[in-house]
């Protein structure tokens, strides 16, 4: 009989109470705007919104993929695509099964993409929409049932059944995107192949999170959420955390939406790796808690792209860079009153080597480092000074590595400081760069001390308006400029794929061979017969498949497993045409992995007739005219004529088939010719028409009129 899994443990948390931690845990919604807006004595446009959103963001959080039971767990928000555990809110024993509802998101979601036990990705019978587990060791031992948390999403169907009058048609969980699952009870002997944690069995989830307003598409209603799209364009999910309710809540008024479609479009250009593959600039994906500090989310998100938030002259929150923009404003020397200059980074800021991690998805979307990024030369005079940036958000190695280039020429500009000019540098308001030329000495052989491109971090008018205070720090083009052939890293090292839990051994000494047969007609055929070595164990049954080479997965056919149960056979084959075929062991319900695949030519015939004999050709008005006598072969099929201009074979071009019998004489005419000499040849073919060829006969050179 069936055991229940593991320890008959009760959740703190029971069925009945359990619907009352969801509220409390979940309802609260209200986030202080105080704590990221501050007030600043500074006026005018291109003002960094938060200071803070420059520094570095904070660890990310470790238990994003883990499933914890927490009563008044906080509740976790997903942008772009990411690997989740999650809150239980339900953990309970019920007819010798296990049930737990995990709580992925407090936010609608768009799919579940995919349902992992431990490292491995399982398949499910209704694949996307969960279902029951098709796969060796879980196969039927566990099921899924997703909600992706829209508003008007029922009560889970399982938990009405299974808990009648505990859990109801009104416990709807509307908002929250979670998975109800299953573990149904195994036999004791099973329990640690099915179940090798025992109830705590790992499980996460593959998801793509929210979907979000793209301002770039005009049939999305931006106060309407139902219009909206799944989108992992780093501008649109941090345009959606600034209005969203459970993020920054500023009206869209308060917004410069046209910034961010230029960011967007940014984002959303596409990027050359060094292996000729592609991807779009800036991307995000990853999760956050509404228990986080929002400066601390903002700068995960925009640490993405290179992005500032910046609040203009007209007052609106828009957003800029990621790219160099070259300066339209001149700020001269005869417009600067004092300059508070540094020629590099104070060694004690700066830093020559910056450790780089990301969240690389082919490692269940863990942190991966890449190659740091390093200043040798910096080294060898002031040894080695590291810095590490953590871009938690950033699920791609080459879209990490150009941001870690842009930080690293940013954080050790050639120049930085801030200056007071008169009002004439009002020009540069609502610029986001400005080329500085500061020359107090005038020196026209020397020329200036700074002439440069500079990004501009403050812009504000002095107590007397009488000028203007402007801080800024030397950008170069060549700190965005990308060349994936010299400059990307190479890809981190990835884990192994985890080994398939399989206690069914797989074929070996497997092949295919050929087996010509008489068909209909006395033509020759081929079947394929694939064989394989036995096995010591009595309760293995083979499957067999073939498949036409280049025709995919779908393109498998069974075989039919003949008596010996050691080998395989289908046919007639067409002939010509190339297979692949492979086999494995099943055990019960449990298959084994697939063989290698052995691959077969199927030539029904490979055995050359003689060659054609009486060959002669005559020359007319347009055409030529022959004859020739056919092997006395018995597998003679055809004869093929040939025709070209040269001496050589190799430019002739096939111009008749003729069939026929051993021994036949053949007449030919090959008409429509232009004036001139040609040159035909004729050999005979086997039946199969794929086999081998007679030797060639000819050329003969004839003279068309």
């Amino acid at each position: 009989m069936a055991e229940t899994i593991g320890l008959a443990i009760i959740s703190a948390v029971t069925a009945s109470a359990t619907t009352g931690a969801v509220v409390g845990a979940y309802a609260v919604a209200g986030i202080s705007l105080s704590t990221i807006v501050g007030t600043t004595a500074l006026v005018g446009g291109s003002l960094l919104f938060q200071s803070a959103f420059g520094q570095q963001p904070k660890q990310r959080n470790e238990t994003q993929q883990s499933v914890l039971n927490q009563a008044m767990g906080p509740r976790i928000i997903v942008y772009g695509r990411t690997m989740v555990g999650g809150s239980r809110y339900l953990f309970e024993t019920r007819n010798g099964a296990l049930f737990q509802g995990i709580i992925l998101s407090a936010r609608e979601i768009d799919r579940i993409e995919g349902y992992y036990i431990g490292d491995r990705k399982t398949v499910t019978s209704a694949g996307e929409n969960g279902g029951t587990v098709q796969d060796f060791p879980q196969t039927g031992k566990v099921y899924f049932e997703p909600y992706l948390g829209t508003d008007d999403q029922a009560a889970a169907a399982t938990l009405l059944a299974q808990f009648p009058g505990v859990w109801t048609a009104d416990h709807r969980l509307r908002g929250l995107a979670h998975v109800v699952v299953v573990f149904f009870g195994v036999k004791r002997e099973e329990q640690q192949i099915v179940y090798p944690q025992s109830y705590a069995t790992p499980l996460r989830f593959l998801v793509r999170g929210a979907k979000v307003w793209d301002p770039t598409n005009g049939a999305m209603d931006p106060e309407n959420k139902a219009s909206w799209a799944w989108s992992e364009n780093a501008a649109d999910c941090i345009l959606d955390y600034l209005r969203h309710r459970d993020g920054m809540r500023f009206a869209r008024s308060r917004i410069d939406v046209p910034s961010f479609i230029d960011m967007h479009g940014l984002c959303a250009e596409t990027v050359t790796r060094k292996d000729g593959s592609t991807e779009p600039r800036y991307r995000l994906g990853g999760t956050y808690a509404l228990n986080e500090a929002p400066k601390d989310v903002l700068a995960r998100m925009l640490s993405t792209c290179d992005g500032q938030l910046v609040r203009g002259p007209t007052g609106l929150i828009g957003i800029r860079g990621g790219r160099f923009r070259n300066p339209l404003v001149n700020i001269p020397t005869e417009q600067i009153i004092a300059a508070d200059l540094t020629q590099g980074n104070d060694r004690l800021d700066a830093y020559n080597l910056l450790k780089v991690s990301y969240t690389e998805p082919d490692n269940f979307y863990q942190p991966t480092e890449i190659q740091a990024r390093q200043d040798f030369a910096s080294q060898a005079q002031v040894g080695v000074i590291d810095s590490a940036l953590d871009l938690a958000m950033v699920p791609s190695w080459t879209q990490a590595a150009r941001l870690a280039k842009i930080k690293f020429a940013k954080d050790n500009p050639q120049w930085r400081g801030s200056t007071r000019t008169t009002l004439a540098a009002l020009d540069a308001l609502d610029q986001e760069t400005a080329r500085i030329v500061f020359d107090p000495l005038g020196d026209a052989d020397v020329g200036p001390m700074m002439d440069t491109p500079c990004t501009l971090t403050a812009f504000g008018l002095d107590a007397a308006m009488t000028g203007c205070t402007i801080g800024f720090t030397a950008i170069s083009a060549d700190a965005y400029a990308w060349n994936p052939a010299t400059e990307e890293p190479p890809r981190p090292a990835l884990p192994n794929a985890p080994a398939p839990v399989n206690i069914v051994p797989t074929p070996v000494n497997v092949s295919v061979n050929p087996s010509r047969r008489t068909v209909a007609g006395g033509a020759t055929a081929v079947w394929g017969v694939l064989s394989w070595n036995a096995d010591a164990r009595t309760d293995l049954t083979a499957q067999a498949q073939y498949r036409v080479v280049g025709s995919g997965e779908s393109g498998w056919q069974p075989m039919g497993i003949r008596g010996d149960g050691l080998s395989a056979e289908v046919g007639p084959l067409t002939d010509g045409q190339t297979y692949d075929f492979r086999v494995r062991w099943i055990a019960g319900n449990t298959p084994s992995n697939w063989s290698n695949i052995v691959v077969l030519a199927a030539i029904a015939d490979n055995t050359a007739p003689g060659a054609p004999s009486g060959f002669v050709v005559n020359g007319g008005a347009g055409k030529g005219t022959g004859a020739f006598t056919a092997p006395n072969s018995a597998n003679f099929g055809s004869a093929v004529l040939y025709r070209g201009a040269s001496t050589d074979f190799a430019t002739a071009a096939p111009v008749r088939t003729l069939y026929g019998s051993p021994s036949q004489a053949f007449d030919f005419t090959d008409d429509g010719l232009g004036a001139g000499t040609h040159r035909f040849w004729v050999r005979a073919r086997n039946r199969s028409g794929f086999g081998d060829a007679s030797s060639t006969v000819g050329p003969i050179t004839v003279t068309v009129t």
